[in-house]
């Protein structure tokens, strides 16, 4: 329990000291009279670092992509532009006993003859039903079918179907399409053909490169964005219990209140509803169609150097309780100590408890040539994430809009990866809080 001095009131309470909240209070700057109050007793919310002996985790991939010309100054600003190494993707994909180069739809060279040939000859079928010019309203609703649409029966049999499956923990006939656009490549039919035969030399993909700090892992950004903010205004430790909209008060988890002018939330979206007083039956039934899959995952230590260099290798056959490994280490050694290396492995298999997942696992990263024996394991750490990606599932929309209606109308501002029920990137949420604070770009 925090016993850090706080005000009465304030003009701006933000609940959530991640990367969204903590870019909402650096933009409104250090005269503006701000409270940060968060829950856990660290900054960065699941842009965090753990330390387990002298190996650093991330809570698994946490790659930043800065595109945003305003966002990249800003981060630079404040760790100097060689706080970061500038990494060229390596990723694969592990399926049929072989690796191939990500993204899969253009990428199938190397794996059987049969399913080379099913994949190719379904994305020219695809191709040749299409309409020349594609409009949004053209695209079908289910994900399961924009996959087919796109890329046909094979890709979508062999890898992006099974795939998404187990990553979203819900079958791809129940997401829509909306949440992909910018995240799936869409590669022409040549660039299929090409990659069919092994003539794909470029990297395609909004994650081709992406920056990753030198030293001190993912956290060293949130560390500097709350050093930025202050610390003073920044109250860890302490839960937002209840929310009284019509007298602006919020009640603490140490039966403290503040009371605000403007609430900006980065708490996920569910949870802020049920924080509220006096929430009308319609709002809390919409709140009840949100939903969202939990992810468990492995930290592991390894003596020794990796077997492959990939910095994440996706795994869509369900033989295989994981779904996605990946290496900060071979990104960045200094994840790891001299002579080591990290891995992180996040679950496909979310109902079976994880310790008995631990041989199959095993038995997984010496097939992937990861390593060449278990001795080489230190150790296997499970972690759990009780939200981890929003599902696109076909009442999110009404479901989400009709919840951020009754916020908007009552001034609440919800932002961030799960304030505002989306799926985004980091810099998505540094953004987010920019244009929470009314800074434009």
């Amino acid at each position: 329990m925090s016993t850090q001095t706080l005000p009465d009131h304030v003009e701006t309470l933000i609940i959530g000291a991640g990367l969204a909240g903590l870019s909402t209070a650096l933009h409104l700057g250090p005269a503006h009279n701000l409270l940060v109050v968060e829950a856990n007793n660290y900054v960065g919310g699941k842009a965090r670092t753990e330390r387990i002996g002298d190996f650093l985790f991330d809570v698994t991939g946490h790659w930043l992509h800065l595109r945003d010309p305003g966002i990249r100054a800003l981060i630079f600003s404040l760790l100097g532009e060689d706080h970061f190494h500038k990494v060229d993707r390596i990723s694969r994909i592990w399926s049929h006993g072989v690796y191939t180069e990500y993204p899969f739809q253009a990428n199938t060279f190397g794996l059987p003859p049969q399913v080379v040939h099913e994949c190719l000859m379904g994305a020219i079928e695809a191709a040749r039903a299409r309409p020349d010019a594609v409009t949004p309203a053209q695209e079908p609703e289910s994900f399961a079918e924009w996959i087919r649409f796109y890329f046909g029966e094979g890709i979508a049999r062999h890898f992006m179907v099974p795939y998404n499956a187990r990553l979203w923990g819900v079958d791809a006939a129940e997401i829509t399409s909306r949440w992909c656009q910018r995240f799936v490549p869409k590669p022409k039919l040549e660039d299929i053909v090409a990659g069919a035969v092994g003539l794909n030399a470029g990297k395609m993909g909004y994650n081709a490169h992406f920056l990753y700090p030198k030293q001190g892992g993912i956290q060293s950004v949130s560390e500097a964005l709350a050093d930025a903010v202050g610390r003073a205004r920044i109250a860890l430790s302490l839960k937002v219990t209840g929310l009284d909209l019509d007298t602006r008060t919020a009640t603490l988890s140490d039966g403290r209140a503040v009371r605000f002018e403007r609430l900006v939330s980065t708490m996920p979206l569910p949870w802020l509803i049920d924080t509220i007083e006096r929430v009308p039956d319609a709002v809390r039934a919409a709140k009840g169609t949100l939903r969202a899959t939990p992810v468990t995952y492995f930290n592991v230590g390894v003596r020794g150097a990796l077997g492959v260099p990939d910095h994440w290798v996706y795994v869509p056959e369900a033989e295989w309780p994981m779904y996605r490994v990946g290496s900060f280490s071979n990104a960045v050694p200094t994840m790891a100590p001299p002579g080591h290396s990290s891995l992180y492995i996040e679950l496909a298999d979310r109902t079976t408890p994880p310790e008995a997942l631990v041989p199959r696992v095993t038995e997984g990263l010496i097939r992937m040539g990861f390593i060449e024996h278990a001795d080489q394991i230190l150790f296997m750490q499970a972690r759990h994430v009780p939200l981890a990606y929003v599902i696109y599932d076909f009442g999110y929309t009404a479901g989400r809009e009709a919840v951020l209606e009754f916020l908007s109308a009552r001034g609440v501002q919800s932002i961030g990866r799960y304030g505002d029920w989306n799926y985004s990137s980091m810099e998505d949420a540094l953004i987010d809080g920019r244009r929470a604070a009314g800074i434009k770009p």
